[in-house]
This record gives C-alpha cells, structure tokens and sequence, in this order.
C-alpha cells in the first residue's frame, strides 16, 4: 500500500512539474525589456510588449509609437495597415513551445521571428541579413508603479 501512495504522488508530482514547464513554454505575454549582457548586443529593440489569447499573439517591438502586430494562432494571414495602406502581412504557427512569427512587407518576401521562452528570459531568434541570425534575450520589466 506504501508503494501505490508513493507512485502516485511520484507520478502527480512529475505531471504537475511537467504542465508547469510547457505552461512557461508559451508564456509570451507581457512587457520585456533587452539584456543586452545576456543578448550580447545592444541592437535590437530596448523594449517588446505582447500578449497573447488561444487565437492571437502581438507583438509591439520597440517604443510605445511602434507598430502592433497581430499573428492569428491558426496560421491565416492578418493584415498590417497604417490608415488605408497595406503595409505587410502576417501569420503565425506553434512548433512545440516556439512561436513562428511571419511577416511580409508590401512588395518583399517574407521574415521569419521566432518567440520562446529560456527560462525566466524571452528570447528572439531573428534573420539579420547584414550581421546573420540574431539571438535576442529579454527580461520582465518590473512593474509599473
């Protein structure tokens, strides 16, 4: 009888510990700020704010005039405009617990960002044509006071 408790709590542990895991996995949302000490680099933006639901991701790169980008989760194309003009287009799709983000400007190919999380830091795996592909590592910003 000692035997089955001690499984059972051994097997409730380790699914508890698992869920846990995959839940950080795809928690994307909030307000991040770069490492640069961890990213190893100050280029990139000083500051990203997503959020996420079941059927949508956006992504705000950059100060509060940035452009919002919204990713629909089921891998349609969303529209990026500036008033009337059509300025890119989007989709995203989950590959485990990473965030394949695709965008393509009016008149370009497409670019795709990857969202996922290493631990307590959101990285951004991105192409940079000049430089090659870029890791960019970000924290929780603290909360607004």
């Amino acid at each position: 009888m000692k035997r089955l408790v001690m499984l059972t709590v051994v097997l409730v542990a380790t699914f508890a510990a698992t869920r846990s895991a995959q839940a950080q996995g795809k928690d994307l949302a909030g307000t991040w700020v770069l490492d640069v000490e961890k990213s190893g680099t100050s280029d990139g933006p000083k500051q990203v704010v997503t959020t996420l639901s079941a059927n949508e991701f956006t992504a705000q790169l950059g100060g509060e005039k940035a452009q919002v980008m919204t990713f629909k989760l089921d891998g349609t194309e969303a529209t990026v405009k500036s008033g009337e003009t059509v300025r890119a287009k989007t989709k995203a799709a989950w590959k485990g617990n990473r965030l394949e983000a695709t965008v393509t400007p009016e008149g370009r190919g497409p670019e795709t960002v990857t969202f996922s999380r290493d631990g307590a830091w959101l990285v951004i795996d991105a192409p940079a044509a000049e430089k090659g592909p870029i890791k960019l590592y970000f924290k929780k910003a603290p909360p607004a006071r």
